[in-house]
């Protein structure tokens, strides 16, 4: 019998990595010894796309941890010698892959549906409002992030765990740079090692640190190679879920401690109150035993209280809900120039490419509504911000039956994707202006989408079947019934006058 879970590798395959390797060669040698410097670059540049294509075709799974590991550990990195974000080019490269193999899901989910009218409205918008090639260039990097939603759904759910697992391992590593540098780095320039990968450009305030300020007392917020400690908190925040959610053991809590420690190191309040929000609604619905609900609670309380005894996290916190904090200050004005600033634009928005998006002087002195839903209907107009917050609520709604299971893990991402949405998208923007963060977000989507958690847990060496193997009726076989010996000659009919007799005296 056929093994239906493998198949012979196509003859192909072998084709095009031979080739790939030739080429790779003959360019290194041929391109990179130019005394030209756009073409030592493209001496670079080629090679690296053969080998890319050969590596998408013999190891896609290659490809797509590389992109969930640089956007976990390193999200603002481009491509040394072209200057190109890693991000933008390994999205790219998870398109390529998924196509050139077969699809392991068809189905389209109604979460799809509505990303897709998402898109398209936005993309109306940006038609509408373009001024220039940097508002149509903006649009492209976002649809483009927004896009890897459909790239991860087409995984199988083995893939795509493998995805989220390498994101946490990503997102700890830069957990625990961006702690080194917190500890150890009072002057903030360590990251300029860093800076043949794009990092060390001090922007418009003069320095890499960020701070907290409050009683005329600077608090150092932890940034590392996120850069923004908001930013941070977010790309954190999304690790932590899918740390609780995929991992198992002792690495759950090594890596999910390194990731929740720096997360609150930020000093993001958007991510802390997430967390909260999430542990929440995680207590109040998640169906689990009354143990482990303690559990959790236990630990809540514990983690809340370390947290709040920290000076600087304490004044951060209850600050917040005080006229004194700058920053509420900011949000409140903000908010009560937003309709003002929509005059004449409520239909289509200011554009993708206005200034206070592209341009970094322009963009700190602004003050634009921080909070994702305003912020997208600023950008794109009220139909877009329409369809946003019809994503957010059917991806919840979807996602929801999640925490009627058992399986206590599969309802810590639709919590953890709650507690984002109440939340951090209400606090803060990155997730519109910047495309990193776009690209984290829609990874998270397609997390909740799926949620590849496993329905059922091992058992030893005889574990139980898991949703991800083929069951008969998967695999459209009817399952066969069991056949019970009953004594009676073959020769013998079941049917006959004589054996019916004897039946109705047994």
């Amino acid at each position: 019998m056929a093994d239906l879970g493998t198949r012979e590798p196509s003859p192909i395959r072998f084709v095009i990595a031979g080739v790939g390797a030739v080429a790779l060669t003959v360019g290194v040698g041929a391109l990179a010894a130019s005394p030209t410097p756009k073409v030592q670059v493209l001496g670079i540049a080629v090679p690296l796309l053969l080998l890319g294509a050969v590596v998408a075709v013999a190891n896609p799974r290659a490809v797509y941890g590389s992109l969930a590991f640089i956007l976990g550990a390193a999200p603002l990195a481009i491509v040394p010698g072209i200057a190109l974000p890693a991000f933008l080019l390994l999205t790219l490269a998870t398109w390529v892959t998924v196509l050139i193999h077969r699809l392991e899901q068809t189905r389209v989910r109604a979460i799809e549906v509505t990303v897709v009218g998402f898109v398209a409205v936005s993309a109306i918008s940006a038609v509408v409002t373009t001024q220039g090639s940097a508002y149509i260039s903006e649009f492209i990097k976002w649809a483009i992030a927004t896009s890897l939603v459909f790239a991860l759904l087409r995984l199988d759910r083995t893939t795509l765990r493998f995805f989220g697992r390498t994101y946490v391992y990503g997102a700890a590593v830069g957990a625990t740079f961006a702690l080194g540098m917190f500890a150890f780095d009072k002057a903030g320039t360590i990251i300029n090692r860093l800076s043949i990968i794009g990092y060390g450009q001090t922007g418009t305030i003069g320095t890499h640190l960020r701070f907290y300020k409050t009683d005329d007392v600077s608090v150092v917020r932890l940034t590392g190679t996120y850069v923004d400690p908001n930013a941070a908190g977010i790309f954190l925040f999304v690790g932590l879920v899918l740390a609780v959610a995929l991992l198992r053991g002792w690495s759950r809590v090594l890596l999910g401690g390194i990731i929740m420690i720096a997360l609150v190191v930020t000093l993001s309040r958007s991510a802390i109150f997430s967390v909260v929000v999430a542990l929440i609604v995680f207590f109040l619905f998640q169906r689990m035993r009354g143990g482990l609900r303690l559990g959790i609670l236990a630990v809540g309380i514990g983690a809340v209280a370390t947290a709040l005894a920290v000076p600087s996290i304490n004044r951060r916190i209850f600050d917040s809900f005080g006229s004194q904090d700058k920053g509420s200050r900011d949000r409140a004005d903000a908010l009560d120039n937003f309709i003002p600033s929509m005059s004449g634009h409520w239909w289509w928005g200011r554009g993708w490419g206005a200034p206070e998006f592209t341009d970094e002087v322009i963009g700190y002195k602004t003050n634009y509504v921080a909070n994702t839903p305003l912020l997208t209907t600023y950008r794109g107009g009220i139909l877009v911000g329409i369809a946003f917050i019809v994503v957010l609520l059917v991806t919840i709604v979807v996602a929801s039956r999640s925490m009627r299971e058992n399986r206590w893990e599969r309802g810590v991402l639709v919590a953890g994707f709650i507690g984002f949405s109440v939340v951090a998208l209400q606090l803060d923007f990155p997730v519109v202006t910047q495309a990193p963060m776009t690209l984290v977000f829609s990874v998270f989507i397609a997390m909740v989408a799926a949620n590849p958690v496993e329905r059922f847990a091992g058992a030893g060496k005889h574990r139980a079947q898991t949703d991800d193997e083929p069951t008969p009726r998967a695999l459209g076989r009817s399952t066969p019934p069991t056949r019970i010996r009953s004594g009676i000659p073959r020769s013998v009919s079941t049917n006959s006058p004589a054996l019916r007799e004897v039946a109705s005296h047994v």
